[in-house]
């Protein structure tokens, strides 16, 4: 759910999950084709795309409940004013404020106790990528290497970026009640 851009937001599960499976397929469905040829690539592209995109869809649903309850271009607003940690201007969306900035936290307290994974997918990529430097055609060998950045960009760069979010999120937040608070008296 940290990871999903505003835009997704603004239709409903079957929309969320093409929009983000598709991107996610064709971005691994891309990996196994140059390094395995059409049919894996193909298949690649199906199970991953239909596997993340169903799965993020789920994840948005359950972190962020009340987002059904809102329009396509308000659920747009709150998670860009969330997102940027900008106040939201409307009143009515305060409480939506609130609640997808606890579902962000929620999502990510959720995945801490699995960081430990990609340490080890690192270590398993690692070796991949040098074993398929040694033994391997050199698109294996580019592919493997790919991973590698992918699984450093998660270790090193992505942990920066999701604390941002969730700082900018709490300052949202913070306004969403303050705004909500002025409203009440």
């Amino acid at each position: 759910m940290i990871a999903v851009p505003a835009g997704v937001w603004r239709g409903g599960p079957i929309y969320r999950a093409v929009s983000v499976g598709v991107p996610v397929g064709a971005f691994f469905g891309a990996l196994a084709l140059a390094d395995s040829g059409l049919l894996p690539g193909v298949v690649v592209f199906v199970v991953i795309g239909t596997m993340n995109g169903i799965l993020t869809a789920r994840r948005m649903a359950k972190y962020w409940p009340g987002a059904k309850e809102l329009s396509g271009s308000d659920r747009v607003a709150v998670v860009r004013a969330a997102r940027r940690g900008e106040p939201i201007a409307d009143a009515r969306l305060a409480p939506a404020v609130i609640g997808y900035s606890t579902g962000l936290r929620a999502a990510r307290e959720r995945t801490l106790p699995y960081r430990w994974l990609v340490w080890l997918l690192v270590a398993g990529s690692l070796v991949v990528a040098v074993m398929d430097s040694v033994t391997g055609p050199a698109r294996s060998a580019v592919v493997s290497w790919l991973f590698v950045g992918l699984f450093a960009v998660e270790l090193f760069w992505w942990p920066g970026r999701q604390s941002k979010l969730l700082a900018n999120a709490q300052r949202a937040e913070e306004s969403a009640r303050q705004l909500s608070a002025a409203e009440d008296v």
